[in-house]
């Protein structure tokens, strides 16, 4: 990683400085990373996520506490969408997600995630409140891929065969702020575990807050995008999860922990 790639990570105008006592934060893995072409990699340390490239900044270590890890996931051309005229002539919303995404829960490494194919579809509610557009999305419009061995790997390794992890959202309401391009999504969801036909768990409901900012939390954080002029964005989000009934998924998931999610994604306008 070059210096000036450095600097310029620094400097981008939508970093965090000080993470927020509510957020949630990001432990990265160590796998090698593939750059893409749309990203920009600012790290002492990479990891793929399918060809996406992610900045990765460790913190100073807090005595008798787990280290925290700074993440920074960049995409498109860099230039922020004027988003007032595109939004303002839109009846309904398209949120479409793409390849280069991960997933990491806990301690383990990254996993790198395929989500094209993804796509939410919503409407817009009110276009503007406190100059932002309020969205909604149905959840029977929802179609996300699965996290298994077709659509996930972890250090380069497809994960075991017989793994699956589903996530049905139950809510997904959030704006995007029109002179800016920031977009949040509050997000409520169940994701269900399985190892079929051996096992499978019962739903595990993870609320958390899709944002083109800074998510922050115990032992992972993670830093999005804002829309660009093709409608693109990187969202991220963090969530705690407390322990749950089912002592497999606690085991395995190591709960309570965190939970990341890095998606590479595109907003389409319907007029």
């Amino acid at each position: 990683v070059r210096g000036e790639d450095l600097h310029a990570a620094s400097a981008h105008p939508h970093s965090a400085t000080t993470p927020p006592s509510a957020m949630s934060a990001f432990v990265m893995s160590s796998a090698a990373a593939r750059v893409a072409p749309s990203a920009v990699v600012v790290a002492s340390k990479r990891s793929a996520f399918n060809g996406a490239s992610v900045a990765r900044v460790a913190a100073p270590k807090a005595p008798k506490a787990a280290s925290k890890v700074s993440t920074t996931v960049r995409a498109g051309s860099g230039f922020t969408l004027e988003t007032s005229n595109m939004i303002e002539n839109g009846r309904a919303i398209k949120l479409m997600t793409e390849k280069e995404c991960a997933v990491g829960v806990a301690f383990y490494p990254d996993f790198a995630y395929n989500a094209e194919g993804g796509m939410a579809t919503g409407t817009i509610t009110n276009v503007n409140v406190d100059g932002k557009v309020a969205i909604n999305f149905d959840c029977t419009m929802v179609s996300i891929p699965a996290i298994d061995g077709s659509t996930s790997d972890v250090l380069g390794l497809p994960l075991p065969p017989l793994f699956k992890a589903e996530i049905i959202p139950q809510s997904m309401i959030g704006f995007i702020e029109k002179s800016t391009g920031k977009v949040e999504i509050e997000v409520d969801a169940d994701v269900i575990l399985s190892a079929k036909p051996l096992y499978t768990s019962a739903s595990v409901r993870v609320p958390l807050t899709l944002t083109t900012e800074t998510s922050w939390g115990a032992t992972r954080s993670a830093r999005g995008k804002r829309l660009d002029s093709e409608g693109r964005c990187v969202l991220v989000a963090v969530a705690r999860v407390p322990p749950v009934s089912d002592i497999a998924v606690s085991a395995a998931m190591m709960l309570p922990s965190d939970v990341l999610v890095a998606l590479q994604a595109r907003f389409e306008f319907v007029v």
